[in-house]
């Protein structure tokens, strides 16, 4: 029998989960806390001992839990060493088991492109669950944000990296999706184009429709990114408003309205990216860092803040502080105004939550990555060498209950690793191990939970319009489609008024031709090039912003000639300010030198549907000794002119070359032009990947440089062009050409 009142907690936590669900990685409420009672206290493998099932799949992520089904995002099981005949098919993967058996009802395999982020990092992100329409959703390493249905059905999904920029490298900067109410918001480190493309990148947080993928709006509290950082936001409803709040990668933490973007409030920690994720009690925000503070020399902090304040909390210094603790991994959790810390260190400390005083510390072992989980008067904490705790926790002190030590499987030595942190639901705990997924529980125990405390209410909503929105926010269309816009009216709070129904559109000269009547605009049908502008309206004394990008039929050819300044080519992404327009031989060229960022970018041209085309552009590279590299980027294969090397390179996933064909150059390229051509095509089982490079003017060879075959194959991607920077380095780039398939086909 459930004790559980359900009428009661989705009324009020309808955004979050129910007691027999861990839809959010932190849990129901978001705090690492289960309401859950008659959970084990110990446990073993070996001899066998409340111990429920078990798989051989493993991973980093926490584990989704909803509607008596398992949902994990990993790595494949595939040897990525150099050489490996198994490389090919490595991937990222989503698996789903039934909760109670253990049995696995469905999973879905792809491939991973274009993010040096390596095997043992994949599946970095957790999966989020929606307890209203029962989807999960995934954010892969790749930068795809997908929605399936509990059956594994892909709904919708969209790529963050070709459609808005999203920066990932080898330390991840992956975060957890979250729901609240209708949106699905995730954050990311981006640059796009137009007004969000210019550098430093931001951590930006995007919100969509959690039903249709539709993009609502986003908003970029803080400043420039700092450092790799793997905080994920939370909602909370404080003193009536309901906000989002997360740490940030500028070492801040931040409040935004969790309905229209608004940046309610601030503070500024560290200089370096935030990792831990805030847990919020009340009107409080309790959050932690193990770098240095901004305004002392003791590394590490553990900070609360009111939430009720407005604007840069910075200088106010917040509720308390406690400096010179370094839990910088971990998130905290709070329970009966108890604040659970585990430093990297691996001490778990208690803090009082009114006013930070310490209560006691009690020495885990090592450090531990995962995030503790307090759960019928015990807290479940991992080490990362693979040693899972369970400690009987009161405001008193801590009781040791047991303790497992798990060790590696599959041929490998030594100890397994833990990075996830518990999920708790129906009875089990489930846990997650480099080599394994774990449920546990009681198999004769009575399932019980006590109630999911209520969130607070909102403030009753207002008659004044203080903001609006025009939905969706930005949109790819074919040239000459149109989008029907729709303008939502706020509150001061954020609270929705009502949906306008008069309002006019204007769009920007970015969308030259563009045709605005009613509701509705319709981009030009009679253009070349690809065009990306801005829509505004105004209505009830407010404006908004919209974006569109248009794209006509191939073929697509970029000449570089008009552009000046730091102009690119329209709707580019991640292109401003890396690309340069620059004058060679009484022509108009793009040129790129080394700068700040990650030495290797790349640049996206068109939607992430496309499929079955070809790729063509003039590229040309100099330097000494340290020489950049150059290459052109077909549905997420990429053809690379590596002068460094002399060599021309075909290749995927470039942390693994999944993929990596190599010729050899007869001469030293520096200096001198040359035509790069990459053609894929994915109508078959397999992708055929054709690569050639020839000298600029010369007749084109009949055959082709370098070839694959791809049985894992990417099967659609934008095109795009990649640079690897080095010091003292330039690359340029001329007459791109994207064009279809066909023509290349019959050569």
């Amino acid at each position: 029998m459930r004790l559980l009142g359900v009428l009661a907690v989705w009324a009020t936590f309808a955004s979050s989960s129910l007691a027999g669900d861990w839809a959010h990685w932190r849990g129901p409420e978001m705090t690492g806390v289960s309401r859950e009672k008659n959970l084990p206290s110990d446990w073993s493998l070996d001899p066998q001992k409340n111990v429920l099932w078990t798989s051989e799949i493993g991973g980093r992520a926490t584990p989704c839990i909803l509607n008596g089904r398992v949902y994990l995002n990993a790595r494949t099981h595939h040897d990525v060493s150099v050489g490996s005949s198994e490389l090919i098919n490595a991937g990222e993967q989503v698996v789903c088991w039934d909760l109670k058996t253990g049995e696995e009802l469905w999973k879905d395999v792809f491939p991973v492109y274009e993010t040096d982020i390596p095997a043992p990092r994949v599946g970095w992100a957790s999966m989020t669950g929606d307890t209203e329409t029962g989807n999960v959703y995934l954010h892969s390493v790749s930068g795809l944000l997908r929605c399936y249905t509990a059956d594994g059905e892909r709904v919708w999904q969209r790529s963050l990296q070709e459609e808005f920029g999203e920066i990932t490298g080898y330390g991840g900067r992956l975060t957890t999706p979250l729901i609240d109410e209708d949106r699905l918001i995730v954050a990311i480190p981006c640059l796009n184009w137009g007004e969000t493309g210019n550098p430093p990148p931001k951590h930006t947080f995007y919100a969509f429709d959690k039903r249709t993928g539709e993009l609502l709006w986003i908003a970029a509290p803080g400043g420039a990114i700092g450092d790799t950082f793997y905080t994920n936001p939370v909602v909370a409803i404080v003193d009536g408003v309901r906000q989002i709040i997360s740490g940030n990668g500028d070492g801040g933490v931040y409040g935004i309205n969790a309905r229209t973007g608004e940046k309610l409030w601030g503070m500024k920690l560290t200089k370096r990216g935030m990792n831990v994720t805030p847990v919020v009690n009340g009107k409080y925000v309790y959050i932690s860092h193990g770098e240095d503070n901004i305004d002392s020399l003791a590394f590490g902090r553990v900070q609360c803040i009111d939430a009720t304040a407005r604007g840069d909390l910075t200088e106010k210094g917040g509720v308390w502080r406690v400096d010179g603790v370094k839990a910088g991994y971990a998130s905290p959790c709070i329970h009966d105004g108890v604040l659970y810390v585990v430093t990297d260190s691996g001490e778990m400390i208690a803090f009082d939550a009114k006013d930070g005083k310490k209560l006691w510390e009690y020495k885990i072992g090592t450090v531990g990555k995962g995030s503790p989980v307090w759960a019928d008067g015990k807290i479940y904490v991992m080490e990362v060498n693979g040693r899972i705790h369970v400690v009987k926790v009161s405001r008193e002190g801590a009781e040791k209950l047991s303790d497992v030590e798990l060790f590696a499987t599959g041929g490998q030595k030594g100890t397994d690793e833990i990075y996830a942190s518990p999920a708790i639901a129906d009875g089990k705990v489930v846990f997650v191990t480099r080599d394994r997924t774990i449920c546990i529980g009681s198999a004769d125990a009575e399932i019980a939970s006590a109630d999911v405390p209520a969130m607070p209410a909102e403030t009753e909503a207002g008659t004044e319009v203080a903001s609006i929105q025009l939905r969706p926010y930005e949109v790819s269309l074919k040239a000459g489609e149109k989008v029907e816009y729709e303008v939502h009216a706020f509150d001061k709070n954020g609270r929705f008024l009502r949906t306008i129904s008069e309002f006019k559109l204007t769009p920007d000269d970015g969308l030259a031709g563009a045709k605005a009547e009613n509701d509705t605009l319709t981009t030009a049908a009679d253009v070349q090039l690809p065009q990306a502008g801005v829509v505004t309206v105004e209505a009830e004394g407010q404006s908004a912003k919209a974006r569109i990008r248009s794209f006509p039929p191939l073929p697509w050819n970029w000449d570089m000639e008009g552009l000046s300044g730091v102009q690119v080519p329209a709707g580019w992404v991640n292109a401003q300010l890396k690309f340069k327009p620059a004058q060679i031989e009484g022509g108009t060229v793009l040129k790129n030198e080394f700068g700040p960022g990650k030495p290797a970018f790349s640049v996206w041209m068109g939607p992430p549907e496309m499929t079955s085309y070809v790729v063509q552009a003039d590229v040309m590279v100099e330097g000494r000794r340290q020489i950049p590299s150059v290459g052109i980027s077909d549905q997420r294969y990429d053809l690379i002119l590596k002068a460094n090397n002399l060599k021309l390179s075909l290749q995927t996933w470039p942390a693994h070359l999944r993929i990596n064909e190599e010729s050899k150059l007869e001469k030293d390229p520096v200096g001198k032009w040359y035509t790069l051509k990459l053609a894929v095509d994915a109508s078959g089982e397999e992708a055929m990947i054709h690569g050639k490079m020839w000298p600029r003017g010369e007749d084109e060879p009949g055959e082709w440089t370098l070839e694959a075959s791809d049985p894992n194959k990417n099967d659609q991607g934008s095109p795009g062009l990649y640079v690897y920077r080095l010091p003292n380095g330039i690359a340029y780039v001329d007459n791109v050409i994207v064009s279809e398939l066909d023509a290349a086909k019959s050569e």
